[in-house]
């Protein structure tokens, strides 16, 4: 699995039939089913955590965070973060066996066109929790998926990363549609960011196809 931002997208479609059934009556009942699943996951120790290089400069890339459990399987989520503007764009999350998981691991690594850097979890998680605040800000939320996602950072402490992180471009939010960015959605972002800027022709770079 390359987790570039279009093959996360590709990789979250694939699965949204699966889970869908699922996530209905986890989101519905949590903590139950999923939900707690993913809470017993949480306290699995760590496996793998990675970010990619230039994630700022760039703009947006995938973060990967994984737990290994006691039955020999991975807890794993990604998330598809965009530094610019929107914050955790994208998420997904699975529990595989060790075997689907070594083989994602090597696909995301090798295969994605980016270069990653293993990170310490607190780094991770301070970076993903502030993406959200920031979009958060902007009057944008993450998607349904983050509320799953984010349980796999369990008892992280966020504080103990003293990493400053800057979002936006040059200050400000600059929202760069991607190619799952249907119309519609394109639009609606834009009229949210337009009512906190004076300069909304700003905050978009790529425009319309109209």
């Amino acid at each position: 699995m390359a987790l570039s931002s279009k093959a996360l997208q590709q990789k979250r479609a694939k699965k949204a039939v699966k889970r869908k059934s699922v996530k209905k009556s986890s989101t519905a009942a949590a903590p139950s089913g999923m939900a707690a699943e993913w809470l017993l996951a949480a306290k699995a120790p760590i496996a793998d955590v990675y970010t990619p290089e230039g994630l700022f400069e760039k703009g947006i890339g995938s973060i990967w965070f994984s737990r290994k459990l006691a039955d020999g399987r991975y807890a794993m989520s990604a998330f598809l973060v965009d530094t610019f503007c929107l914050g955790v764009k994208s998420s997904l999350f699975t529990i595989t066996s060790a075997q689907q998981y070594r083989y994602e691991m090597d696909h995301f690594l090798q295969e994605s066109g980016e270069k990653f850097v293993a990170r310490d979890p607190a780094y991770v998680r301070k970076l993903v929790e502030l993406a959200v605040d920031f979009s958060g800000k902007l009057g944008l939320e993450p998607d349904i998926d983050y509320k799953i996602a984010k349980i796999i950072f369990g008892n992280v402490d966020a504080s103990a990363c003293d990493e400053t992180f800057h979002f936006g471009r040059d200050g400000n939010p600059v929202y760069i549609p991607g190619p799952s960015d249907s119309l519609s959605d394109q639009r609606r972002i834009i009229k949210q960011l337009e009512k906190i800027s004076r300069d909304p022709v700003a905050l978009l770079t790529g425009g319309f196809d109209d």
